[in-house]
């Protein structure tokens, strides 16, 4: 089993920094991603899930220091932002389950 995390630095004049870049992990195990918005202070925060052949999902998201995940992810993920540029998603690791995990952030909700 193996988890893919890609980097992306992208959008229209917001630089977003994740790491680590790639992570493989056993089943059983738990994995930490974060993500850093450079050269913004944006309150929404996101983070979603692309699994090979399907398009992104929405895991959960930040507001402030509030989170929530949505329904499909309320067991085996949690995210959190303790610190207004910086937030993190955990992942427990399962079987037969790769994938690409992409944050964003925005000046207003969706």
């Amino acid at each position: 089993m193996s988890l893919l995390f890609l980097k992306a630095d992208f959008s229209d004049s917001v630089l977003i920094t994740q790491w680590p870049k790639y992570i493989s992990r056993l089943p059983g195990s738990s994995v930490e991603m974060h993500c850093y918005q450079n050269d913004t202070d944006y309150d929404y925060k996101y983070w979603y899930r692309q699994i090979k052949g399907e398009g992104p999902v929405l895991v959960g998201n930040i507001v402030g220091t509030a989170d929530s995940l949505e329904k499909d992810f309320e067991t085996g993920f949690k995210v959190s932002g303790t610190e207004k540029k910086k937030w993190t998603l955990t992942v427990d690791v399962k079987e037969g389950i790769d994938a690409v995990y992409l944050c964003a952030a925005s000046l207003h909700s969706e």
